[in-house]
Parts: C-alpha cells; sequence; structure tokens
C-alpha cells in the first residue's frame, strides 16, 4: 500500500501542509522500520495513521452496529444487508462480517508501531524533544485504549497486543486475554495519557478532533462506568464539568451546532470528516442522506410516544415527562421507512425557527457529519449514573437530578424542572437517567453499551428485556438467546480462529453451526 493512501486524509487532519516531503516516500513496507524513523514530521506521519484509521468506514460502521443494532434504537430500514438482519433477528454466527475486529486491530497496530519506534526518534532529531514525544505517545496509548474498549464491550475477552507487527517473527497466534486484563491495560494507558496530554489544540478542529486531556478524562470516566468503579468515574466527569469552556448548546441550536456543523461547545472528541478527504459513508448509509432520507436503519414502531416504552412523551402514573421534548423531531422524522420510522439524529436534516415555528431544512450535500465520541452532556449523565449507582445519601440522587435537569431542560424549553419527589429513590432515579440518556444520545453509538451495564450490574441477562423484549416480536428463541449473558457478546469470526488456532470461540458460539446461510 502507497504511504499517500494510508496518510493523505490524517495528515490534513493534522495540518501537515508540505506535499513535496511525503509524495516521494517509499511504500509503507519499505518506510516502516527503523531507517525510516529519522525525524520529527514521520513520527507524527505514522500518528496521523492511527486516526485515519479511525474513520475508515470499518471502524465507524462498527462503532455504529456494536453501539446501537441490537438496542431498542433500531429496526429494520430500507435495503438491510443479511448480517445485519441477522444481529436484528438474533441470529448471529461466527461467519457474520460484523464479528470482524480487524479494522480496529489495524489501528492498534499503528500505535503499536508509532509506541515502538518514536522513542528512537529523539536520538536522531534534535528538534523532537522528551516532552514533544510524550504529548503524542499520550495520543497514540489514548486511540488504542480506546479502541480496546470497543472490543472488549463487544467480545468480552479479546487477544491484547501491545507490540507492532513488523517482521515475519511476529507471533500472530495471540490466544484471547480476559477481560479484566483488557479493562486493566485500558486504565493503565489513560492515566499515563493523562498526564502528557495536552490541554487544547491551535484550532478548534484539531482540539475537538484530536485526544486532549479532555477526551482522555471521558474516555476513562466511560471505562470506570463500564467497570463498575463509580467513585471513580465521578472524579473524572468533574475534572471535565470544571472546564468553563465546554458549555452545552442552547437547545434549538443542538441540531445544527452539533450534529450540523460539527465541534461545537458541547465537543469533547469527535472523529473528522470531511467530503474532499473521507466522507462519513456510515452516517450517510445506515441514517440516510441529503434527499434520501430511507435509510438502511429505521426507529422502532414500538418507541412512538403511544405506550409505555417511548422514551419522549413519557406519562404514565404521575410522571410527565418529556412532552414537548425538541429532542424527539430532531431525531426522528414518523415517515414509515421498512419496520420502523425514518431517522434524522445526524444532521440529515437542519432543524431552524422561521417565525417561532420548526423548519426543515435539507442538509447541504457538500457537509459530510462529524462522528461524536464524547460530548459534555454525555459525561454529565455518566456522572449522574455513577452518582445513582454510589447512593451514598440523598444528595447523591439529588445531585444526579440536578444533572438530567441540565440536560432535559434544554430541551424542553417551556417545562418545569424535574422534581425529586418523583424520583426519590434509587429505582426511579436510575431509571431516569436511563430514559435521559436514551433521549439525549439516541443514535450515538451508545446504547447497547448502556443496557449492558446493566446486565454487568444485575449478573443478569434478562433485566434488559424491559427495553428489547418488544423488539423481539414474542419470538421464545430470540427471548432464551437474549437471556443468556454470554450471546450478549458477539463471536469471534470464524476466519480469525481459522487463521490463529489459539483463539478460543465465545461460549455462547462454540456449537453454533457456521454456514454462512445461518
Amino acid at each position: 500500500m502507497n504511504k499517500i493512501t494510508l496518510y493523505i486524509s490524517a495528515l490534513l487532519l493534522l495540518g501537515l501542509t508540505s506535499c513535496n516531503d511525503w509524495l516521494d516516500l517509499k511504500p509503507e513496507s519499505e518506510t516502516i522500520l527503523e531507517d525510516y524513523w529519522q525525524s520529527e514530521s514521520q513520527a507524527t506521519d505514522v500518528l496521523a495513521g492511527c486516526y485515519r484509521g479511525l474513520i475508515k468506514d470499518g471502524c465507524v460502521e462498527r462503532m455504529m452496529v456494536w453501539g446501537e443494532l441490537r438496542s431498542d434504537n433500531v429496526a429494520e430500514g430500507n435495503s438491510m444487508n443479511e448480517d445485519m438482519k441477522r444481529i436484528l433477528s438474533i441470529n448471529i454466527t461466527p461467519t457474520n462480517g460484523y464479528a470482524d475486529w480487524g479494522s480496529f486491530y489495524s489501528v492498534i497496530n499503528d500505535c503499536n508501531t508509532f509506541l515502538h519506534y518514536a522513542p528512537l526518534v529523539v536520538t536522531k532529531d534534535p528538534n523532537f524533544t522528551e516532552s514533544k514525544l510524550h504529548t503524542l505517545e499520550a495520543e497514540a496509548l489514548t486511540i488504542r485504549a480506546l479502541c480496546y474498549f470497543y472490543l472488549v464491550r463487544t467480545f468480552r475477552d479479546v487477544p491484547l497486543i501491545t507490540t507492532p507487527s513488523i517482521s515475519d517473527e511476529t507471533n500472530f497466534n495471540v490466544p484471547k486475554s480476559a477481560e479484566r486484563d483488557i479493562l486493566d491495560q485500558i486504565i493503565k494507558d489513560l492515566i499515563i495519557a493523562k498526564q502528557y496530554a495536552k490541554p487544547s489544540f491551535a484550532t478548534e478542529a484539531f482540539t475537538k478532533g484530536r485526544v486532549t486531556r479532555n477526551a482522555v478524562d471521558a474516555i476513562l470516566a466511560d471505562v470506570y462506568l463500564w467497570d463498575q468503579q463509580y467513585a471513580n468515574c465521578a472524579a473524572e466527569c468533574d475534572l471535565i464539568l470544571a472546564d468553563k469552556s465546554l458549555e452545552l448548546v442552547k437547545g434549538n441550536n443542538v441540531v445544527k451546532e452539533v450534529f450540523y456543523a460539527g465541534n461545537s461547545t458541547e465537543s469533547i472528541f469527535e472523529l473528522q470528516f470531511d467530503r474532499n478527504t473521507q466522507y462519513n459513508n456510515s452516517v450517510k448509509n445506515l441514517y440516510g442522506f441529503y434527499y434520501s432520507n430511507d435509510g438502511t436503519w429505521s426507529y422502532p414502531a414500538f418507541l412512538i410516544p403511544t405506550g409505555s416504552y417511548t422514551p419522549f412523551r413519557y406519562q404514565p402514573a404521575t410522571l410527565n415527562e418529556s412532552a414537548t421534548d425538541i429532542r424527539e423531531i430532531t431525531s426522528v422524522d414518523y415517515t414509515p421507512n421498512g419496520k420502523g420510522y425514518n431517522i434524522v439524529k445526524y444532521g440529515l436534516m437542519d432543524y431552524t425557527l422561521i417565525n417561532n415555528i420548526q423548519m426543515v431544512i435539507p442538509r447541504n450535500p457538500s457537509i459530510t457529519p462529524n462522528w461524536i465520541l464524547y460530548r459534555l452532556s454525555d459525561v454529565m449523565l455518566m456522572k449522574a449514573e455513577a452518582l445513582v449507582q454510589l447512593n451514598r445519601d440523598e444528595t447523591d440522587l439529588k445531585s444526579a437530578l440536578s444533572l438530567v435537569n441540565q440536560t432535559y431542560l434544554r430541551s424542553n424549553l417551556t417545562a418545569d424542572s424535574l422534581k425529586f419527589n418523583k424520583y426519590p429513590d434509587k429505582g426511579s432515579m436510575q431509571d431516569l437517567v436511563m430514559r435521559e440518556r436514551h433521549r439525549e444520545l439516541m443514535f450515538e453509538g451508545k446504547r447497547w453499551f448502556d443496557l449492558m451495564r446493566i446486565v454487568k450490574r444485575t449478573k443478569d441477562a434478562t433485566s434488559i428485556l424491559k427495553y428489547i423484549g418488544p423488539k423481539l416480536t414474542g419470538d421464545n428463541l430470540q427471548i432464551k438467546k437474549m437471556s443468556i449473558i454470554d450471546a450478549l457478546y458477539m463471536p469471534i469470526q470464524q476466519s480469525q480462529i481459522d487463521i490463529n488456532h489459539n483463539l478460543e470461540q465465545n461460549p455462547f458460539y462454540k456449537d453454533i453451526e457456521l454456514s454462512s446461510s445461518n
């Protein structure tokens, strides 16, 4: 593969503007060895490749599929491929294409390569100081940690590889490591990265698109939440919430500023896309595109505001929640699409007020949306969830409600604040936080992992059936499968096991028929 193909978009992302230097580079297979690592710019080029790998379709599509498809957010839309249909129908086998983790391990290898060779450059380029090295290492460690965090949440036990594949002597037959070991490595890497990550960069796009201290803290908070280290999660969130440069966008401007333009005041870390370098094909295909919003995915009919499952206009008993929530019309268009309704969350349509009336304006086709990994409202609700689980006294629950009210009131412009007497105990407050995360982060690749945290806390797969049960249409086999914790993780793709005989299939899938027709 030519060096230009691998790095051109990432070089633009990192602001490298000299073309003559990289047009004459050797092919990657010849430049990856020690003789390439002579200067700061060469080290930076390889780090750029780590970012470039993240924005490839293989990674972004899996962030969406792994984080949303099995949740209650998604139903079949138009022209859905067979592997997605099988995931939706809870008929997942080791031959499913979305069990392929290769795109993430490719990024991990790029990070490992940088971390292995970049220290050599300090001895060769006097301008490349130890301080500069540590700053770039913080970015590589964080990207690697992020990749492993997606893998461990999706597969549970995966191979832990921290050395690069740089020669024929590299051992490719690496067995799986336990989830505990993976999480320990992730936390270790992020704690090191926290020491050296920059608070910001020279431009807003760099500050939002590259790893900053806030980005490290956000990922670490998410990891601690997954790992049930609730006090540590809340502490990491507090570090971010103390940054006054971060501010929630006003409710009527969220679609335009957060999802349409990108890099908003509440953004912490988002993958940068540009029509001329890398189009966000995953969002376009799954959620719809310019003047054709019939995407591959749709919003399930059982979530529309007519029953007890809806996150919007939620009005059971004495509650009157989210009755005029603008996130409803900026997330879903109730136009039939396959087995559900159109998804418009990611700026497919721009909603704006004209004479105090919400008007829909189609997205400019020359603009492609960034993919947001973390933003301020997510952090607020992570802390709220952690406080509810801590539940040391009433103060924790009241603090959680205060955080929920911040995101809730910015999207319910005429509503009163939610009152503590309606959510006076851990159970009711826990449910409120889940509903608010559902409303706020819908279609952002979070929902399945949110549901899986419930399973981890309860050690009971059936605890999420009240959310996804209606989607299973009463199919007893589907319900039986989704009642088994091992079945909630993806299988290892059979092709990986065929290559690496030290890999052992995830427990639930060991005896499943491997025919590609299943």
